[in-house]
């Protein structure tokens, strides 16, 4: 449908608001408890939902508007019928938008309309709120699956949300071995830990105890990739996984350095560890040692806005455009970094709480976490938020 076609229906939907006079006595007065939450290209639009109403939001991209001026400005949006919370997507970041909601009664004419809230949509991973902490919990691996965000951590625990945070839920992991990774794969969430361990679930509930992982020694990362599963652990130890996580092949690392993060970045798995070893591979099969100009621990890489970056001890971040070549960049910080993400933007979590943000992996700025607990953990959800969690069984969600 063309613009022009849909502000000719908008338009007409407005005057049926305002002058349909079907069955049924309409709205005395305006929504009540309107609000409306900013998020990274999105809104919240929450309000007293009545049983028996149609509710109908007005948007578009101005600082105030009118139930009969908004289509005059634009990204003019009629969004019905509108339920409570109501989220509207697409916007743009840095963009001023004002929202107005009236409502209808069996058929009746529209009520009034409520007073012209504005919002500004803007980008996530600056500002933190904290969510309820997991009481003695160790978080060192996080993924999203089943409408849940999912913590693994010491002793085997597993705890999942499915409201951000707020409410934690303990899963029996069948395990006591520490967990320290998480990821989710095609059909799956897989977590991998100390004794070579490797647990899956299809529900974000019940967990099942691989039994074939092809390795005893610790596994500190794992990613998913090219149809396949690919841990890393103590050792230069590097298996892989085409089936699920049910059957696992050791494969030929070249180094016995401990391999602390692994990751699938732009077509390549991109393994890093103890003194600045860096692996890369197209199949994770055959792995070719990087030169990385660093001694320092590398613990994850990732990449995003066309370049590679890796992130590791003493504040340490290095950038590359190809994953072969890589350059030291400063990160304004000593603390150990633990986890990079990119989403909206590069955010990256690290030891005290060190919370980091930029959008060309050269230049950070950082956040305020509002904690000192070491931060392990760092995932961007399909909701266009960031998820942070760690030590003391802290979480943080930006969106």
């Amino acid at each position: 449908m063309t613009k022009f076609l849909m502000r000719v229906a908008a338009l007409a939907l407005a005057g049926l608001l305002s002058a349909c006079g079907g069955s049924g006595d309409g709205p005395a007065s305006a929504p009540t408890n309107v609000s409306v939450v900013a998020h990274d290209t999105y809104v919240t639009v929450s309000f007293d939902q009545q049983p028996g109403y149609t509710y109908w939001i007005f948007s578009a991209a101005a600082d105030s508007i009118t139930r009969d001026n908004y289509l005059q400005f634009p990204s003019a949006r009629l969004t019905w019928p509108a339920t409570s919370p109501q989220v509207i997507s697409g916007l743009t970041n840095g963009t001023t938008y004002s929202f107005i909601i009236n409502a209808t009664k069996g058929g009746s004419q529209a009520g009034p309309a409520s007073a012209s809230i504005s919002a500004v949509p803007r980008i996530a991973g600056v500002n933190w709120t904290a969510g309820t902490v997991i009481s003695g919990v160790n978080v060192r691996g996080l993924a999203y699956g089943y409408a849940n965000y999912i913590a693994v951590g010491n002793g085997g625990a597993i705890y999942k949300t499915a409201d951000k945070g707020t409410t934690w839920t303990a899963t029996t992991s069948n395990v006591t071995d520490d967990l320290y990774g998480a990821v989710t794969g095609s059909s799956l969430v897989m977590a991998v830990g100390a004794g070579g361990k490797v647990l899956t679930t299809t529900d974000a509930t019940t967990w099942t105890v691989q039994t074939n992982a092809a390795t005893t020694a610790t596994l500190y990362g794992v990613t998913y990739g090219s149809a396949k599963y690919v841990a890393v652990g103590a050792g230069g130890v590097i298996v892989t996984s085409s089936d699920s996580g049910v059957t696992w092949t050791a494969q030929t690392s070249g180094t016995t350095a401990d391999l602390y993060g692994v990751a699938f970045a732009n077509g390549k798995f991109i393994a890093l560890g103890a003194g600045g070893v860096m692996l890369t591979s197209t199949d994770a099969v055959t792995w070719t040692a990087v030169t990385t100009g660093t001694t320092a621990d590398l613990h994850h890489a990732i990449y995003g806005n066309s370049v590679y970056v890796a992130v590791g001890a003493a504040g340490t971040i290095l950038t590359s455009t190809d994953a072969v070549t890589w350059t030291a960049v400063s990160s304004g910080t000593t603390q150990t970094l633990y986890r990079i993400i990119h989403g909206s933007q590069f955010v990256v979590a690290g030891a005290a709480g060190t919370l980091l943000y930029g959008t060309d992996g050269a230049t950070w700025t950082a956040a305020t976490s509002g904690t000192t607990s070491d931060l392990y953990a760092l995932l961007y959800g399909s909701d266009f938020n960031y998820f942070a969690a760690g030590s003391n069984g802290v979480n943080l969600l930006s969106q």
